[in-house]
């Protein structure tokens, strides 16, 4: 593990942070404020190129090839609600969670009707004790602090029924590589790039049974997705 800058600019998929932290508890609740700050400054600038990456769009249909029809989802840091719309047009019930409502969402919520519901605060705060079909994480889990990666997937189980998918999306580069590397950008946001080894022991140790891993290499030189399917153990 190493830390450095942050050589990837687009390196948000949502915006909500997910640490699992009690609020209020000094450096985690900083965090989390950090990156809340970060995301929003980027929406209002029209900085959120990772909207449009086609790269982003391959978890979803990595996720649909085990999803029954008719699925509750949840969308954890939808921000645009790009995961959303192919998840609901596909049949799908989807709730999407992040710290910023954004304007994309009313349509959605007119096209869709009751078939979508909206969040907005962090995904670790939610009150109720909804369960879920499906989880897709595209793009939060890798900005965790690390201390956070176990707190986070442990809520993550929690909002999933047993057999339940999570559908993850993580950073990494287009070579394989040997191990993990943690990078903080110039504004603190924390982004870490995870090979597949890494990734499949993290979510072991959560209660997750890996069932697919693909690679997906993005238009950002050198830079890649690692998509990560798996399955809720009972």
């Amino acid at each position: 593990m190493s830390t450095g800058t942050d050589t990837d600019t687009d390196t948000g998929a949502g915006t909500d942070t997910g640490t699992g932290t009690g609020p209020g508890t000094g450096e985690h609740a900083g965090y989390r404020e950090l990156l809340r700050e970060a995301f929003v400054r980027r929406y209002e600038d029209g900085a959120d190129s990772w909207s449009e990456e086609p790269a982003m769009r391959e978890l979803v249909p990595l996720l649909c090839t085990e999803l029954a029809p008719g699925s509750s989802v949840i969308d954890i840091g939808a921000g645009r609600g790009r995961d959303m719309e192919l998840l609901l047009a596909q049949g799908h019930r989807v709730t999407a969670v992040d710290l910023v409502r954004l304007p994309d969402w009313e349509d959605i919520a007119r096209r869709y009707g009751a078939a979508a519901a909206f969040e907005v605060g962090n995904f670790a705060d939610l009150a109720d004790d909804r369960v879920f079909d499906a989880a897709v994480d595209n793009g939060v889990l890798h900005h965790q602090a690390p201390e956070d990666y176990a707190p986070y997937l442990a809520n993550v189980r929690q909002r999933l029924r047993p057999g339940g998918l999570l559908a993850v999306s993580l950073f990494t580069t287009a070579e394989e590589l040997a191990e993990g590397v943690l990078n903080r950008a110039e504004d603190g946001r924390l982004s870490r790039w995870f090979n597949e080894r890494e990734a499949t022991e993290l979510l072991a140790g959560a209660g997750f049974t890996v069932t697919a891993v693909r690679n997906v290499r993005r238009e950002l030189p050198g830079l890649a997705y690692l998509l990560v399917l798996a399955r809720r153990d009972a």
